[in-house]
């Protein structure tokens, strides 16, 4: 079997069932605290992606953000909701991410955002793709031409904001790491900060971002992996001009 088809088919046949679903979730709970939450709707979902990937690839293990750590050579990483929040609360940033790695280095990337009905995806070496056609990131190369995304967190995004707002046109917060990222990719946006993401929250886009020839880094500049845990995804143009402004952040 394919594994890009089946990923594809797989993120758009969950996210079909979270729009029957979507501001009106199912036993919604805290997790870690009351800024991060669960539904029945998040368990749902990656069951059934669980299910399907044990019967197609049944010897490749799982890592998915609701309690299922697996490891292995072969890997699946799952997010079955990106934007809890939004989904809970009915707005319409959220998706549905799969990726697929061996010995670490992740081979394809797939990410479905439900409302939009808009695929994102890229195999290795392959290119990055938005519902069939290829896509590719900005050609911005000044701050002030910029559109730039940051995602939560405390103590960090309100600094950050106020460092760079006067720098760019505008920042936005979408809310979903994976759809933000996927908008570098596709030029929609020019950069990306995340300050704490898991791997399943960035797991597909970093490969669709470098694919679509933008570039991804941690916060400091290196280069980043499954398990940085900081991320700056930009077109590759903007990339060392948003570093310093990071790198002034952390010096306040």
């Amino acid at each position: 079997m394919d594994r890009l088809d089946f990923a594809i088919k797989l993120a758009r046949r969950v996210g079909f069932y979270l729009l029957q679903h979507w501001g009106n979730a199912l036993n919604v709970k805290e997790k870690s605290s009351f800024q991060d939450i669960v539904s029945d709707c998040d368990k749902h979902a990656q069951q059934m992606i669980l299910s399907e990937i044990e019967r197609h690839f049944p010897k490749e293990a799982v890592l998915a953000e609701e309690d299922h750590f697996e490891t292995g050579q072969k890997l699946w990483i799952v997010d079955p909701i990106d934007g809890t929040m939004n989904f809970v609360h009915g707005l319409p940033s959220f998706a549905v991410g799969i990726a697929y790695s061996e010995g670490g280095n992740i081979l394809l990337g797939v990410v479905h955002d439900p409302v939009l009905n808009e695929t994102f995806y890229a195999v290795r070496n392959g290119g990055a793709y938005k519902n069939g056609e290829r896509i590719s990131v900005s050609e911005k190369t000044t701050l002030k031409e910029s559109i730039g995304n940051v995602g939560f967190y405390v103590g960090f995004t309100g600094h950050f904001i106020n460092a760079i707002e006067k720098h760019v046109r505008r920042m936005r917060m979408v809310g979903s790491a994976v759809l933000a990222a996927s908008y570098v990719a596709c030029g929609r946006f020019d950069f990306f900060v995340a300050k704490r993401a898991n791997p399943w929250d960035v797991a597909p886009v970093l490969l669709i971002v470098p694919e679509a020839g933008g570039c991804v880094s941690d916060l400091q500049g290196r280069p980043a992996n499954l398990s940085s845990g900081e991320y700056l995804f930009s077109n590759g143009k903007v990339h060392s001009s948003v570093l310093k402004i990071i790198e002034k952040v952390a010096k306040t």
